[in-house]
């Protein structure tokens, strides 16, 4: 009998988060919708690694990980809920923009990098 080859899940997860960003426009968001986001109550989410959070962050930020967001969409919230997720430079945060749109998340931009983020809510 011929044996198939499953990958686990989590390397699923990884390849549809990485292919969501290659094929994503990765365009960041102005910053006067950034700020009315903010205004309007959005969750902030970091998506760089804890180390990069700890060495500073948006102030009422949330830190999940790109590599984590498949396994920790509940902390996300309503899929009509505002979010706007960042990283260091806005590839990753592009990448995570573009997964959470393919899960159903309708109002989600890309914050872009921490100094477009500090910039923007200035």
């Amino acid at each position: 009998m011929k044996k198939i080859f499953k990958p686990k899940h989590t390397l699923i997860s990884a390849l549809l988060i990485f292919m969501a960003g290659f094929f994503s426009c990765g365009s960041i968001a102005p910053s006067e919708k950034i700020k009315e986001w903010v205004h309007r109550g959005a969750l902030i989410v970091d998506v760089r690694t804890p180390q990069e959070f700890a060495a500073g962050n948006i102030s009422g930020s949330v830190n999940i990980p790109l590599a984590e967001i498949e396994n920790r969409l509940d902390e996300f919230g309503s899929k009509n809920g505002y979010i706007i997720v960042y990283c260091r430079t806005g590839n990753r945060s592009g990448r995570a923009e573009a997964f959470l749109k393919s899960q159903g998340y309708i109002n989600v931009i890309n914050g872009g990098g921490l100094q477009d983020m500090l910039k923007a809510l200035q």
